[in-house]
C-alpha cells in the first residue's frame, strides 16, 4: 500500500521476478491487480518485476471521484517513488491502455516505454473510423451513475456467480480468448479469483473508466515522447481494431503492431510485446 498526499490509499502487487527490470502493468476494465497473476511466472521467466497497481476504487485502492487518465499517472508515479524505480516501461491491457498511454505523456523521463494490448482509443474527438459504442458506453457517454447502475449487476453476477459470469464473459470474445478462460490454468484462475474479490466500489470505478474513456482525456498523445508500441489482434471482439489505429494516427511515437487473426489478449505475442519495452 502507497499512502497519498490526498489521504487515499493505493494497493499493488510486486509478480515475476521481483529482483528483475520493472515493468509496471495496468489491469483492464473492469478488474483489479488480481486478474494479472496469471503473468506471474511468464514474468519470471523473462527476468520481468511486473509491478501491478489498482487503480482508484479496484482492489485494495480507495476510491478517488476526481480521478483522471492524468491523475492515474501521478498516483503510478507514487508507486514507483514507494519501490525507489527511477526509470520503467508501462503496458496497459485493454481499459488499462489508456492509463499506460497517460503514464508515457504525465510522467516523463521515469517511463522509458510504453506498450498497449487490445487498448481502447480516445473517443473525443472520435474517429470516424471506430465503429458504434456498446450500450455500456452509451450509457456511460450521458451518465457516470447509469454506467455505475450496469455495472453493480455485473459486479455483483461475478462475486455470486464468477464460474458462469466468466463463462458468458469468454462467449463474448474471439475462440482464442474463450479458450484461455474456459480452460483450467492460470489465466481462468486468475480471473475466477478477481470475479470473487470486487472492492465495494469497483462498479463505480469502472464506471469511472468508462465514463473517462467517453470523454475528452486531459493528456494529449500528441505529447508522447517515448516509444510507444500498440498492440492489437485483428480478431479482437472486445475492442474492435480500429481503436488501435486511431491511437497510432495521433501518437506520434507509436508503431502499430497488428496481429493477423489475434484476439484481444495475446498472451502468445508476450515475448515480443515485452521485447518491444526493452529491445536488445
Amino acid at each position: 500500500m502507497v499512502s497519498l498526499p490526498d489521504g487515499r490509499q493505493l494497493g499493488y502487487a510486486v509478480v515475476g521476478d521481483p529482483t528483475g527490470i520493472p515493468v509496471v502493468g495496468l489491469h483492464g476494465t473492469p478488474g483489479s491487480a488480481r486478474q494479472l497473476a496469471a503473468l506471474s511466472e511468464p514474468a519470471r521467466a523473462r527476468g520481468v518485476a511486473l509491478v501491478t497497481p489498482d487503480r482508484a476504487g479496484y482492489g485494495q485502492s480507495t476510491y478517488d471521484p476526481r480521478r483522471s487518465i492524468a491523475s492515474n499517472a501521478r498516483d503510478i508515479g507514487a508507486v514507483l517513488r514507494s519501490l525507489n524505480i527511477d526509470r520503467c516501461s508501462v503496458i496497459g491491457l485493454s481499459g488499462g491502455g489508456p492509463f499506460a498511454l497517460g503514464c508515457g505523456v504525465v510522467l516523463g523521463e521515469r517511463v522509458t516505454a510504453v506498450a498497449t494490448v487490445g487498448a481502447v482509443a480516445p473517443m473525443v474527438p472520435r474517429d470516424p473510423s471506430l465503429p458504434p459504442d456498446r450500450l455500456v458506453a452509451r450509457v456511460a457517454r450521458r451518465s457516470e451513475a447509469g454506467a455505475h447502475a450496469l455495472f453493480a449487476v455485473m459486479v455483483r453476477r461475478g462475486r455470486t456467480h464468477p464460474e458462469h459470469a466468466l463463462d458468458q464473459f469468454a462467449s463474448l470474445l474471439a475462440e482464442q480468448d474463450a479458450r484461455l478462460l474456459r480452460e483450467a490454468g492460470p489465466v481462468r484462475a486468475a480471473f475466477l479469483d478477481d470475479f470473487r474479490h470486487p472492492s465495494p466500489t469497483a462498479a463505480r470505478a469502472a464506471a469511472r473508466d468508462f465514463w473517462l474513456f467517453e470523454h475528452r482525456w486531459d493528456v494529449n498523445l500528441a505529447d508522447m515522447a517515448v516509444p510507444c508500441d500498440i498492440w492489437h489482434g485483428t480478431q479482437d471482439r472486445n475492442v474492435p481494431v480500429a481503436h488501435a489505429k486511431s491511437i497510432a494516427k495521433v501518437c506520434p511515437t507509436a508503431r502499430l503492431h497488428l496481429v493477423d487473426g489475434g484476439g484481444h489478449m495475446l498472451l502468445g505475442e508476450l515475448d515480443d510485446i515485452l521485447s518491444s519495452l526493452h529491445p536488445a
